[in-house]
């Protein structure tokens, strides 16, 4: 199998796979990730600070 046979496989392969998350698509995860951050941040205890 030559080499571009070989790349023509596999973006076959991937092409028949889950398709990628597309930025516009992750926003619910992303705020969901920030606001558990947040809720992180604000569950720490206050630390000294030179």
């Amino acid at each position: 199998m030559s080499r571009t046979s070989k790349f023509i496989a596999s973006v076959v392969a991937t092409s028949k796979d889950d398709l990628p998350v597309l930025p516009f698509q992750r926003g619910a995860a992303r705020k969901a990730m920030f606001d558990r951050l947040k809720t992180d941040a604000a569950n720490q205890p206050m630390r000294k600070q030179a």
